[in-house]
């Protein structure tokens, strides 16, 4: 079993792109972010670490990471292959700040990262990835949906802020919520549910061959339990499928079940668990 580094985002989405697709919802993060990467003007000397774990000419599973972000790892078709990947990277330097993966590929390479490097693992957030193809009929909220304009800068980069301070792990850097403000007015794919004033947002971005991801779903809590966010993400979503996107994708956190629950009602359906690992300090020197 070989590790192929690539040094070419283009070549490297080429190879994987047929093997992430075989479970394009469990993938969909990978699809997007290899996509985009294929497609930057990034200096080839600043590429991200971009692998495969092949035998005989057969992906076994393939990694991206981006630092200082976390190893980002896809189905493996054999044990052995998560664990060479963890192997290539570590080193008596090397320090990693997490992993996401499929649970088992997740638990799998926190472990043996543990064994070489000495750093403990600490799940963060356990995600599910839903698929949606058909919208449901839901009894929709008061007010409408409407595209996030200019005059929404301020209070959305607070909304932003807010959504990643509730979603994310500690140890997984922030945006540039200006930035991601500019980029989502640029390709109008922010959303505000209005209801005589602002109530709730939702993006969309990563696009995959044949979907596209739902994320940023934020609601204040004083907003809250007034069906805003699930006629907003269903409007979202309905918007996508119109423009020939076969599927929407969007990750729940599986401590909310009120998430979870609102968004089955909207049609999307479970499709793999993923795991969130933190990477803490070292316990002990790395084996030699």
């Amino acid at each position: 079993m070989d590790v192929v580094r690539f040094d070419n985002a283009s070549e490297y989405y080429q190879r994987v792109e047929s093997y992430l697709l075989e479970d394009e919802a469990t993938h969909c993060l990978l699809l997007g972010i290899s996509k985009a990467l294929s497609k930057s003007d990034r200096d080839d000397a600043n590429l991200p670490y971009l692998a495969t774990v092949e035998n005989k000419g057969l992906i076994k599973t393939t990694a991206i990471q981006t630092p200082p972000r976390k190893l980002m790892l896809a189905k493996s078709t054999d044990n052995k292959a998560v664990d060479s990947i963890a192997k290539d990277i570590a080193s008596p330097n090397k320090s990693l700040p997490g992993v996401i993966a499929p649970k088992s590929e997740a638990i799998i390479f926190a472990r043996t990262w543990q064994s070489l490097t000495g750093q403990a693992f600490e799940l963060a957030v356990a995600m599910k990835i839903h698929q949606l193809e058909i919208v449901q009929p839901i009894t929709s909220a008061s007010g409408n949906l409407r595209l996030a304009t200019q005059s929404d800068r301020n209070l959305l980069i607070k909304w932003g802020k807010a959504f990643e301070d509730e979603a994310l792990g500690d140890n997984e850097p922030r945006s540039d919520h200006q930035l991601w403000f500019n980029r989502h007015l640029k390709q109008k794919s922010l959303f505000v549910w209005q209801d005589k004033v602002s109530v709730s947002m939702a993006a969309f971005g990563g696009a995959t061959p044949n979907g596209i991801r739902i994320n940023a779903v934020y609601t204040p809590p004083e907003y809250r339990g007034k069906g805003y966010a699930t006629s907003c993400v269903a409007g979202v979503s309905q918007q996508l499928l119109n423009q020939d996107y076969k599927y929407c994708f969007l990750f729940t956190n599986l401590a909310n079940p009120i998430s979870n629950h609102i968004y089955r009602q909207i049609g999307y359906q479970p499709v793999w668990v993923i795991y969130d690992y933190d990477f803490k300090s070292r316990e002990r020197s790395p084996r030699r």
